[in-house]
């Protein structure tokens, strides 16, 4: 009998009708029916257990996990390492979730992954719902399968949601890193900062070092008790992992080394902060390796970091920045950063949000600084109508608020209506960004 799947485009449209939370707009009870690890430990059984044959960096956090992951991995990149990276969500392709070495997973290898764990899918949507992997778990498996079956020395995860049920908390980590906590995902993982933080202080493992950002005191009290209750050292950013500010540069010092004249080619002072989590992560999961973390090495991973979506300009009078900011501690930082590293006259949003974020808090935030916004929605379920918005926007400010439909003919509503001294903002969604970045493609912005 031949594979099941001989092309991508059957091989992805098999695996879209798995369940897929990221696009669903009420998911079930999160701490019984639907997150868990069982499911995950199986499917991984099947595999045979690639997680507990890789060497992983595990990242949670509510902001700046993703950066600081792709910093790590380019970090460890230039060290020498071969280093894979798994990211979610995605910004232009799914494939971008599953990196060695910088570069996307192949179309082909997605479709031997998918074809080897057919039998498994197969029996399990015969048995019973509660036993089929979501799209996330899938996913989440081929990374594992994928970063051994490419020998990769370093495996650096960011988790999906949360943390301690998350997919990916199947890996035993050489080291745990924990990015800035805030409010996200309240209905699945708490309304406390104290609940929030728990639940991604669920990675931590007994005595495996955790590098942490610097938190409000009430997260960082709930990631200490964690760590002590697992005899887990913590190394954090601004004390044991100090960050100087060089003025174009910065440095980093650690217990072993210090690290000077660093810079990132990322907007924003909080992309320095992610730097020093990164470096320390770095550290400490080539300690007792053959990779020696050198400045140089340091120096040049954060140089070469690349990233999309994060305050990223990609076109000029008017200038038009993305960034996939899609709550509030996320939305403070890029108004900030805005107004910081960039000059403009007006500053003219483009937005679309998912209808289970804290959209009005998110709206007072970009209202009190815009001259014009152009609401959105993207194709996940999950999104917000553009007259929803709309309403919204009007019952908080006097602030001009437009619709359209498709977010490529709300940028080029907004661009008609910019000036050529503004700033036009693509946010609220790397789902918005994405469907933004499709619609350019092969019409670039001057």
């Amino acid at each position: 009998m031949g594979e099941p799947f001989r092309t991508y485009e059957e091989a992805m449209q098999y695996l879209f009708h798995f369940t897929d939370y990221e696009r669903m707009a009420k998911p079930r009870d999160a701490a019984t029916s639907v997150f868990g690890l069982a499911r995950m430990n199986q499917l991984l059984a099947f595999l045979d257990n690639p997680h507990e044959r890789l060497r992983v960096v595990h990242i949670a956090g509510t902001k700046g996990k993703g950066s600081t992951a792709t910093m790590t991995a380019s970090i460890l990149q230039r060290a020498g390492a071969r280093v894979g990276l798994y990211t979610s969500p995605h910004v232009e392709c799914i494939r971008e979730r599953i990196m060695v070495n910088s570069a996307w997973i192949a179309e082909e290898r997605v479709t031997a992954h998918l074809n080897r764990l057919y039998p498994y899918l197969q029996e399990s949507l015969k048995t019973s719902e509660k036993y089929t992997p979501t799209f996330f778990e899938i996913f989440t498996a081929m990374a594992f399968a994928d970063f051994l079956a490419e020998g990769v020395d370093i495996a650096v995860l960011e988790v999906g949601l949360g943390g301690r049920l998350d997919a990916t908390n199947v890996a035993s980590p050489a080291v745990c890193g924990i990015t800035r906590i805030g409010y996200d995902h309240t209905d699945k993982l708490g309304d406390t900062l104290t609940l929030i933080a728990s639940e991604k202080a669920g990675i931590l493992k007994p005595r495996v070092p955790a590098v942490v950002s610097p938190q409000e005191p009430e997260a960082l009290a709930a990631i200490r008790q964690r760590a002590r209750n697992l005899a887990a050292p913590l190394r954090l950013v601004g004390q044991e992992i100090a960050l100087a500010d060089g003025g174009r540069t910065f440095h980093v010092s650690t217990p072993n080394r210090r690290y000077p004249d660093l810079a990132v080619p990322l907007a924003g002072e909080h992309q320095r902060v992610n730097a020093a989590t990164a470096v320390g992560l770095a550290e400490e999961a080539t300690e007792a390796t053959p990779w020696r973390l050198s400045p140089d090495a340091v120096r040049d991973g954060l140089a070469a970091t690349r990233i999309r979506a994060r305050i990223e300009t990609i076109a000029q009078r008017p200038t038009v920045v993305i960034d996939g900011a899609h709550n509030v501690d996320s939305a403070r930082t890029l108004l900030a950063t805005l107004a910081s590293d960039f000059a403009f006259d007006r500053l003219i949003f483009v937005m679309g949000m998912a209808a289970d974020k804290d959209m009005d808090s998110f709206l007072r935030l970009v209202l009190a600084r815009a001259a014009l916004v152009v609401f959105t929605r993207s194709q996940n379920p999950r999104a917000a109508s553009p007259d929803e918005l709309v309403r919204r926007a009007r019952a908080i400010s006097p602030v001009e608020a437009l619709s359209s439909d498709r977010p490529g003919d709300a940028l080029a509503l907004a661009r008609a209506r910019a000036r050529p001294d503004d700033l036009i903002c693509v946010t609220g969604s790397f789902y918005i960004v994405g469907e933004v970045l499709e619609a350019l493609r092969g019409h670039a912005l001057p």
